[in-house]
């Protein structure tokens, strides 16, 4: 005997209950995140499972890669995406009309995630030593629309502009295999990258300093600084103060507060899950996701916030 399929079920089961048949459709989320190998797919690939699994009945998420900040948030804009990761310096702008959007984009912030570390490396065999040595060189900025200015806000601490590098804007990932194969004699890196590297071939990290990160972090207050804990990259013993340029996951404005206090907390009541996928979560407290940079919290996650203790009624 064969079996009914549960679809058909689902169909006559909501005619007899003179239920419109969409009421059973599970919403489809697209969500923004970056090139792969880009912090933002580590990210955003653990939420779209956890999302998957326990809101299943009512949306399924799909990881989009993008190039980033600035695509993520013009696909919010558009209503392209539902969900989309981005640097809160870019959502600033996007709220702002500031460049490089060309007019007002109505975000909201669903939750801070994981401090983002991006540190430019070099072959250990380079005569590359400091940032400062990276001027006339070829140098990877990663992706426009996001990581490439991080990039830049380093470079600008040291007094060094685009003119004073031979540029590339390849993706991260792209960005790293360029290096091993001589293409590149610097590339900008995450921290999942350069334990990765390490693990195959000998590299140098160009460390930023305290002065110099108070510099990135006097010039754009959207960014911050962390302390990393020992272990974070591989073989380094001690803590070590580096730059913070923040990821926050965004919504639109007009997104139901129902859904939006779903997803924060499926996310947070299951950072477990997310730890597991991705060690770099175990960085984020419900503390710090409670931060807002960049947009306001959208009100479903301020409920989800309020339940917890973390934000007042």
């Amino acid at each position: 005997m064969k079996k009914i399929p549960d679809v058909f079920v689902l169909f006559f089961l909501a005619m007899f209950l003179g239920l419109p048949v969409s009421a059973l459709a599970v919403e489809e989320i697209h969500f923004g995140t970056s090139t792969v190998g880009g912090i933002y797919y580590q990210i955003g690939m653990p939420m779209c499972q956890v999302i998957n699994k326990y809101l299943a009945a009512e949306y399924h998420a799909t990881a989009e890669t993008t190039i980033g900040s600035v695509e993520n948030i013009r696909l919010l804009g558009q209503g392209k995406i539902q969900l989309g990761l981005a640097l809160p310096l870019m959502a600033a702008n996007a709220m702002n009309g500031a460049k490089p959007f060309n007019e007002k984009i109505p975000l909201r912030m669903v939750m801070r995630t994981i401090p983002v570390v991006n540190l430019f490396v070099v072959m250990a065999n380079s005569n590359i030593k400091t940032i400062d040595d990276l001027k006339g060189k070829r140098v990877n900025l990663g992706q426009p629309g996001g990581l490439d200015q991080n990039s830049l806000a380093t470079l600008q601490a040291y007094g060094l502009t685009i003119k004073d590098i031979k540029p590339s804007v390849l993706g991260v990932g792209a960005g790293v295999d360029a290096l091993k194969d001589g293409k590149m004699d610097a590339v900008i890196t995450t921290i999942p990258l350069i334990n990765q590297l390490k693990a195959t071939h000998e590299i140098r990290v160009l460390w930023v300093d305290e002065p110099h990160i108070q510099k990135i972090i006097s010039a754009q207050p959207a960014y911050g600084k962390w302390l990393m804990p020992p272990g974070q990259i591989k073989d380094l013993k001690e803590q070590k103060w580096v730059p913070d340029f923040g990821s926050a996951l965004f919504t639109s404005e007009s997104a139901k507060p129902e859904f939006v206090y779903k997803v924060t907390k499926a996310l947070l009541d299951h950072k477990n899950e997310l730890e597991e996928m991705f060690v770099q979560y175990k960085t984020l407290s419900k503390e710090m996701a409670a931060q807002a940079l960049g947009a306001p919290l959208h009100d479903g996650s301020v409920k989800y916030f309020q339940e917890i203790g973390i934000l007042k009624k």
